[in-house]
C-alpha cells in the first residue's frame, strides 16, 4: 500500500491518545486476529496493527491476561489429551478350595458276619452288612471302598492269612454288588495287625474284624 508511514502513525496516536505506544514504521498488512473488546492492542478490522518489523501495537491497557501469543512471539501449542488411564485389570478368580478327599473306616467283628472258621457271610451278618450300607449313605460320591480281612493269631499263621483274605473277600462281593459304579477290593492280613491282646479272650474278638475303608468327596451330617 503506498502510504505515508509518519501520517498513519500520526493519526493512530491522535486516535488512541498518550495510552498507545507507537513503534516507527508501522505497516497495516497483519493477520493477527485480537479478541473484540481487547484493550491489549490496536486492531483494524479485528487484526492487529503491526510495525514494519512485524510487532503488534501494545495499548495501555495492555497485560499478561489479555495478551495474544501471536504478537508476542509465543507459539501456540495444541492441548494435547491427557491419554486416559487404562482400566484396571480385573482381579483374578479365587481359585476353587481343593477339599481333600474324606477317608474313614468302618470296622465290624467277624462274629457279626462269619461263623467260626468260616468266610461265608452268616444269617446274622444280613443286618449287619445292611447298617453298614446305611451308615454309607451320608457319604457324597464315593470313590472308591477297600475291605481289609484280620483275625487272632489262634491257629496257624498262613491259615489266618488266607480265612482273612476269603473273609475280606466276601465283604468285598457284598458292596460291590451294593455299589456297582465304585471300585471295591479286598485284602488280608491275618493276625498280622492286631489292635488287642491276643492272651485273653475279649482281645481275641477284637482282633477278629473286617475293615471297610471308605473315600469320598463329602459327607452329609
Amino acid at each position: 500500500m503506498n502510504r505515508n508511514i509518519s501520517t498513519i502513525s500520526s493519526i493512530a496516536a491522535l486516535l488512541l491518545g498518550s495510552t498507545v505506544v507507537i513503534a516507527h514504521d508501522v505497516a497495516l498488512d497483519g493477520d493477527i486476529e485480537i479478541p473484540a473488546g481487547s484493550a491489549g492492542y490496536v486492531n483494524v478490522g479485528g487484526k492487529a496493527l503491526r510495525t514494519g518489523g512485524g510487532e503488534c501495537l501494545r495499548l495501555g491497557g495492555f497485560s499478561e491476561e489479555n495478551q495474544v501469543n501471536a504478537c508476542e512471539g509465543i507459539e501456540e501449542t495444541a492441548e494435547v489429551e491427557a491419554e486416559a488411564e487404562p482400566a484396571p485389570e480385573p482381579a483374578p478368580a479365587p481359585e476353587p478350595v481343593k477339599k481333600e478327599p474324606i477317608v474313614t473306616t468302618a470296622t465290624l467283628g467277624g462274629e457279626a458276619l462269619f461263623d467260626n472258621n468260616s468266610s461265608d457271610l452268616n444269617a446274622a451278618s444280613e443286618q449287619a452288612m445292611a447298617d453298614l450300607v446305611s451308615e454309607l449313605e451320608k457319604y457324597q460320591e464315593i470313590s472308591s471302598i477297600a475291605v481289609v480281612g484280620h483275625t487272632d493269631s489262634t491257629g496257624e499263621s498262613g491259615y489266618n492269612q488266607d480265612l482273612s483274605e476269603r473273609r475280606a473277600a466276601s465283604v468285598e462281593a457284598f458292596l460291590a454288588a451294593a455299589y456297582p459304579n465304585v471300585p471295591v477290593t479286598s485284602s488280608g492280613m491275618g493276625e498280622d495287625s492286631p489292635i488287642a491282646t491276643n492272651s485273653t479272650r475279649e482281645g481275641r474278638q477284637l482282633n477278629r474284624r473286617v475293615e471297610i475303608q471308605i473315600t469320598a468327596k463329602s459327607i452329609t451330617e
